[in-house]
């Protein structure tokens, strides 16, 4: 292990073995988001030692918020440099309600998409999601947590890519 990655291993290590009933869920859902969202087999191994991989349904939920957010992200952050009167809504973008996809769990998921987000740099959709989660209650701290976990996987995903 390179001394320069040290530091957001552990970050990753204490973030992941951090959870407990109240939070288990959506760790695991910011964390494999990162690594779905990532693609990196660094950080694949990282999660697995620690994470148990997701159900097929909540595959499926985190498989919806990678594939939305990418979607969503680049396209809300294009909006905010442009001024066009034509779409800038998801009805726009053919996206089903989150109420017709049938997700397992919608605060676990609006987890997801706040990882997603803070990776692919989409800050329209961080502060929806954010604010989805704070309005069923979601404790600051366990959102913080879902954001640590993409900017330590982010970084790590960067530090692993290639041998600097």
């Amino acid at each position: 292990m390179l001394e320069t990655r040290i530091d957001q291993i552990e970050l990753l290590k204490n973030l992941l073995i951090d959870s407990n009933d109240s939070n288990r869920l959506s760790i695991l859902y910011a964390a494999w988001a990162s690594v779905y969202t990532t693609g990196s087999e660094f950080l694949k191994k990282s999660v697995l030692s620690i994470v148990a991989e997701p159900s097929t349904m909540q595959k499926r939920d985190i498989e919806f918020a990678v594939a939305r957010m990418g979607v969503t992200n680049p396209y809300f952050i294009a909006r905010q440099y442009v001024n066009i009167e034509a779409g800038g809504s998801l009805e726009a973008l053919n996206f089903r309600s989150l109420s017709m996809l049938n997700i397992e769990n919608e605060q676990a998921y609006h987890h997801a998409c706040v990882a997603i987000s803070v990776i692919n740099g989409g800050h329209v959709c961080l502060h929806s999601h954010v604010a989805s989660l704070q309005n069923s209650n979601e404790s600051d701290e366990h959102i913080d947590i879902s954001m640590r976990i993409a900017a330590v996987s982010h970084s790590l995903n960067i530090l692993t890519r290639v041998d600097v």
